[in-house]
């Protein structure tokens, strides 16, 4: 199935640009208001699913599933389907008494019953704990698996890398697939020197400085290498391939195409699917940058685990 998304152009001026994409799980990068646009069109195709569609809050949880289950003729089960959903605890509780999360995982019951075969997905992860992200990947890979098409759109490249790699960054150039193709491992030395380092950055046109332990993770975004301290973003010049050489010996490792990360702020590996895995850091609240799913076997002998 081919998705269509149409031209949109405001006094002479493309707000955004015609494209055709396909895949089963795609994803699309983009600012809030193509987003506004692209479902707009697509609404009349799918079924698409916005932040926080609302609910019966005076309902329990159990009542809900059970309003949505006949509606839809599901035959499942509902202990089954309360706990596909990670509800079975929270049953006999209002609606209104869930937490943000749980609510979320309520409002993807009605895009799981009414679906049909081809679905958008506004944010799909956004404001999520890691259960509920957890939990709401695994039901569109499941989906997916059964033949539904996703088009997930979000403004936090991150969140995207949890459901797919096939993600297209759509801004007032164009459509641009990005490419998350592995590379041929850099070449290093085996006994790394240690020597003192400093990465050089900017920001506001201030060049500054950092020492590697102060560095929480690099990732590349939009053709610019960013070096990202205690939730700040800061300019490089380097390569990725030169910072992953020269940060090594400090205890980085190249997680993904497109990020590098500091192992000594690696707090817990996160498994979104059985293809599908993020490290969330000791930084911030909820920071997780992906890692590939052909390095977690060389990570975890990196550092020890099973």
């Amino acid at each position: 199935m081919d998705i269509e998304i149409r031209e949109v152009i405001d006094e002479g001026k493309t707000i955004l640009p015609a494209c055709t994409l396909k895949g089963q799980i795609i994803g699309i990068y983009t600012d809030i208001q193509k987003m506004q646009f692209i479902m707009q069109q697509l609404k009349q195709k799918g079924y698409v699913h916005h932040v926080m569609d609302g609910h019966y809050k005076r309902l329990k949880v159990e009542e809900t599933f059970r309003f949505y289950m006949k509606m839809a003729g599901c035959p499942q089960p509902l202990e089954e389907m309360l706990g596909l959903f990670g509800l079975t605890k929270s049953r006999k509780k209002k609606v209104m008494d869930l937490s943000i999360s749980e609510q979320q995982r309520l409002a993807f019951l009605r895009l799981y019953l009414y679906g049909g075969t081809f679905l958008t997905i506004e944010e799909p992860y956004h404001r999520m704990d890691a259960d509920t992200r957890i939990i709401t990947a695994g039901l569109i890979q499941l989906m997916a698996e059964r033949g539904t098409i996703f088009l997930l759109l979000s403004n936090n490249l991150e969140d995207l890398l949890i459901s797919t790699n096939d993600i297209f960054r759509i801004d007032s150039s164009g459509c641009h697939k990005m490419d998350f193709n592995e590379e041929q491992p850099t070449i290093i030395d085996e006994e790394p020197v240690i020597k003192i380092e400093k990465i050089q950055t900017k920001k506001n046109d201030k060049m500054i400085l950092f020492n590697p332990p102060e560095i929480d993770y690099i990732e590349s975004m939009n053709g610019e290498i960013l070096v990202n301290v205690a939730g700040v973003s800061y300019t490089c010049s380097l390569t990725l391939q030169e910072l992953e050489k020269r940060l090594r010996a400090y205890g980085f490792y190249r997680c993904h195409r497109s990020y590098i990360v500091n192992l000594q702020k690696v707090r817990e590996i996160i498994t979104w699917t059985k293809n599908s895995y993020s490290l969330k850091l000791s930084v911030g609240e909820g920071t997780v940058v992906p890692l590939s799913r052909n390095k977690l076997s060389e990570l975890k002998e990196l550092i020890g685990i099973s």
